[in-house]
């Protein structure tokens, strides 16, 4: 048996005695070639999530046993599959399941915020990516100081040359990856190093279309690197 059989296997006997596990949906999930059936059972996740969470208030009762860390889980992969699908209707909801995890889980131990700058940057809620950029600007991260950077210059603030510079000596390997001259690769979550040419990478695959959307960004970019 593989070791996606397996796993779907030890999640149907898990769901046979707690079929309200919401785990159990998220690893089925994880084993679907197909990502409508995937979407499916996180959607479905979702909603045990929602009941046992008494319609999404998130209270933790004894009637209504919940796991926050689990529905979370599963608003969040499903925010992630739906944005992979491409379709607007698909990643306007993505947002929504993304603001809502993020609400969910204030300690963001899923890395939420950063999906939230990039996508609320890409759709046009510049606002609302600023907000989330700034809550986190205290961050060293590769992606905080880039999109810091950029809001920046949107904003014509005095320190966005400094920012960018500061960001740039976080990864330099970014101005190449905006610019399509490093391609993005697909690595496990976590498998890059910090400051590393394949974070660059998977940072401009979020974020060039917010870069691109901003007039004069790509130029200053380059210029800040010559």
């Amino acid at each position: 048996m593989g070791e996606y059989a397996h796993a779907a296997d030890l999640a149907r006997q898990a769901l046979e005695t707690q079929p309200d596990a919401i785990d159990a949906y998220v690893v089925l999930a994880q084993t679907r070639g197909v990502a409508a059936e995937a979407i499916a059972l996180l959607r479905e996740a979702v909603l045990i999530g929602n009941r046992t969470g008494r319609a999404s208030d998130g209270a933790d009762t004894t009637e209504c046993p919940y796991d926050r860390r689990a529905h979370v889980r599963a608003i969040g992969n499903l925010a992630r599959l739906l944005w992979a699908d491409g379709r607007a209707h698909h990643r306007a909801e993505a947002v929504k399941h993304a603001r809502r995890a993020s609400r969910l889980d204030p300690d963001d131990r899923a890395g939420t915020r950063l999906l939230l700058m990039a996508w609320e940057a890409t759709a046009g809620n510049w606002p609302a990516a600023r907000r989330v950029t700034r809550r986190c600007r205290d961050e060293g991260r590769t992606e905080v100081r880039y999109w810091l950077a950029l809001h920046a210059f949107r904003d014509g603030s005095a320190d966005a040359d400094t920012l960018l510079a500061q960001a740039i000596k976080t990864n330099p390997h970014v101005v190449a990856a905006l610019q399509g001259r490093l391609l993005a690769l697909h690595l496990p979550e976590g498998s890059y190093g910090f400051g590393s040419p394949d974070e660059a990478a998977l940072y401009a695959s979020d974020a060039r279309d917010g870069w691109k959307s901003t007039p004069g960004a790509l130029a200053w970019l380059a210029a800040a690197e010559a």
